[in-house]
C-alpha cells in the first residue's frame, strides 16, 4: 500500500507544466484529485467523459509530474490505478512569469474551476443547510457575499493577508466528536469595472416591519459596494 502525502504546494518550473494546467478540461481533473483519489474510470464517469479520452489526459499531467498514482486494488484481476495531485496547490516559478498568458490563464481556469466546485457543494448540501432558522441575520450558519472595491494594491494584499489569517484560525478549530462540516469558498480579484451601481443608502426593513420592498441588504460606502445576496424573507 503506497502511502504518499501531498505537499502543501508545488512551484512548478516548467512550460509544459504550466501548459498542462492551463488547459481548463485538466483544471477540472487536478481539482478533482485535489480532493481525493479517483480511477481513471471513476474520473469518467464524474466528468461524463469516454475513458480513454481521461486516461490520455492523466497520462499527460502524471508525466509532468502534477498527478501521481497514490495507490493501485485488484478487481476482478485487473489493477485498478487511484489517481492523486501531487500537491493542494501549484504556483508557477519566476521563471514562468514571462509567459503572461499562460499564468494568467492557468490563475483564471482554477479561480473558475473552483467556482464551479463550489456550485456542485451547494447542489448537493443538506436541505438544512438553507433552511430559515431566526430572523437575525448575524446568527445564520452560512452566507453570500459580493464587493467591490477601490483601493490600492498595497490595501488590498494587507486586507487579503489578515483575511487569510483569519482562514486559517478557522481550519484550526476542531470539534470532530460534535461539530457541523461547512464549506468555504473565496474569490478576489482585479476588475475592469463596477457592476453594482451607485444608490443612495437607505435603511431597509423587513416586512414584519410594515415596510414593504426586497429584504436585501446593500451598503454602499466611499468607493466601496457590497451585497450580502441573501433572498429577502
Amino acid at each position: 500500500m503506497m502511502n504518499l502525502k501531498m505537499l502543501p504546494y508545488l512551484v512548478i518550473n516548467q512550460f509544459d507544466q504550466l501548459k498542462a494546467l492551463s488547459d481548463p478540461f485538466r483544471t477540472q481533473i487536478v481539482m478533482l484529485l485535489i480532493e481525493k483519489s479517483y480511477t481513471g474510470q471513476q474520473l469518467a464517469q464524474h466528468l461524463e467523459i469516454p475513458r480513454s479520452k481521461i486516461h490520455y489526459h492523466l497520462n499527460e499531467l502524471e508525466k509532468n509530474e502534477l498527478i501521481r498514482v497514490s495507490r493501485t486494488e485488484v478487481k476482478n484481476g485487473i489493477i485498478q490505478k487511484f489517481y492523486r495531485s501531487v500537491a493542494r496547490g501549484f504556483i508557477p516559478s519566476p521563471d514562468l512569469l514571462p509567459h503572461t498568458v499562460e499564468v494568467s490563464d492557468y490563475y483564471r481556469e482554477h479561480l473558475i474551476s473552483t467556482l464551479n466546485r463550489a456550485k456542485l457543494r451547494a447542489l448537493s448540501a443538506p436541505q438544512r443547510a438553507f433552511q430559515f432558522t431566526s430572523p437575525d441575520r448575524d446568527s445564520w450558519p452560512r452566507t453570500t457575499l459580493q464587493a467591490e472595491v477601490r483601493v490600492t494594491e498595497e490595501k488590498f494584499v494587507e486586507w487579503l493577508r489578515k483575511f487569510k489569517k483569519l482562514v486559517a484560525e478557522l481550519a484550526e478549530m476542531d470539534d470532530s466528536d460534535q461539530g457541523n462540516w461547512y464549506y468555504v469558498t473565496t474569490a478576489a480579484f482585479e476588475v475592469e469595472e463596477p457592476w453594482f451601481d451607485s444608490v443612495d443608502e437607505e435603511e431597509i426593513h423587513p416586512p414584519s416591519e410594515g415596510k414593504s420592498g426586497d429584504n436585501k441588504a446593500a451598503e454602499n460606502s466611499g468607493e466601496g459596494k457590497h451585497s450580502e445576496n441573501e433572498p429577502g424573507l
